[in-house]
């Protein structure tokens, strides 16, 4: 695969650290030699409303927003938010999509959507990676703010990136018991199976 134009989509909602992740990952990026841009759209952000955030990274990028159908990873950090991203899938079904198994109920809502949202994944790429963000920084940390440093550990996996350089970006955004509990989260989201 090469670099010189990747592209991550990133969705979920106001307060999961979208934003902190898209910061920790194009910051590893740069130290790494690489040209980054970002961009993200938080206007609900702090009402617990959909965010999406931009990363590309590589030789050749010229935009912070990508076209629709380019991007070579979408990661939803909610589960259902997924879909609204879908958009920015590749048309030939190479796109990697990752997603956290966490969802927000809503109102009237006892069921999981994960079979429905599956079913209409299926179609749409070939490399669906479905993560249980959620459990793992509960299980780990205690704390589901680090549910976000665990998607960064996890797609480290398909990144051009040396994990110490990730780690020592992590030191940039968190001090003290913070930066313990975010290291651990991020080690055990680079330990998940993919």
């Amino acid at each position: 695969m090469t670099f010189d134009n990747y592209t991550i989509v990133i969705t979920g909602l106001g307060g999961q650290g979208l934003i902190r992740l898209i910061q920790i990952l194009g910051n590893a990026l740069l130290n790494e030699g690489h040209k980054v841009i970002t961009s993200e759209t938080h206007g609900l952000s702090q009402r617990g409303g959909k965010v999406t955030c931009f990363l590309r990274f590589g030789k050749r990028i010229n935009a912070p927003i990508p076209m629709i159908g380019s991007a070579e990873m979408i990661i939803a950090l909610e589960l259902t938010s997924i879909l609204d991203a879908l958009k920015y899938a590749k048309p030939n079904k190479t796109t990697n999509l990752v997603i956290s198994t966490y969802e927000k109920q809503t109102f009237n809502s006892e069921d999981s959507s994960l079979k429905y949202i599956l079913d209409a994944l299926i179609g749409v790429s070939n490399n669906i990676f479905i993560i249980p963000a959620m459990d793992v920084a509960i299980g780990h940390t205690s704390n589901l703010k680090t549910m976000n440093i665990v998607i960064l550990g996890y797609i480290l996996n398909f990144l051009p990136l040396n994990k110490k350089n990730v780690e020592e970006s992590l030191v940039q955004y968190f001090t003290g018991t913070n930066l313990e509990m975010n290291i651990k989260a991020f080690n055990e989201g680079f330990k998940l199976k993919y």
